[in-house]
């Protein structure tokens, strides 16, 4: 598509709330929308301004090197937790997975016993 017709096209007033609503629901994210049917991000973040029902996150400004290295340690932080929280996931499904065999074998009252 060339230059000249990306800025000739129009979209819908329902096409941008459909967008905005498949961002906000975490479908697609603004890059996605973006590069799909070529419209600066700009633009679609204008979408969500204007037609979305939740306002849009403040950017970060980080202005100096110690707030980039306290991103990262919240980064690597956020990580590891998730990763504590996949193992307890399995851990319980793993024990969940136990007392239906226990059950299984040893009958329905075995949680009594």
């Amino acid at each position: 598509m060339t230059t000249d017709e990306r800025r000739r096209r129009r979209f819908t007033t329902d096409f941008r709330i459909q967008q905005a609503r498949l961002i906000e629901s975490g479908e697609v994210t603004v890059q996605e929308v973006s590069k799909l049917y070529e419209v600066k991000v700009e633009n679609v973040k204008k979408w969500l301004e204007k037609f979305g029902s939740k306002p849009l996150p403040k950017p970060i400004i980080i202005s100096d090197g110690s707030e980039i290295s306290r991103l990262k340690e919240l980064e690597k932080e956020n990580k590891r937790l998730l990763e504590i929280i996949g193992t307890q996931q399995v851990e319980l499904f793993y024990q969940k997975a136990l007392v239906e065999v226990a059950k299984s074998k040893l009958g329905e009252n075995f949680e009594k016993k």
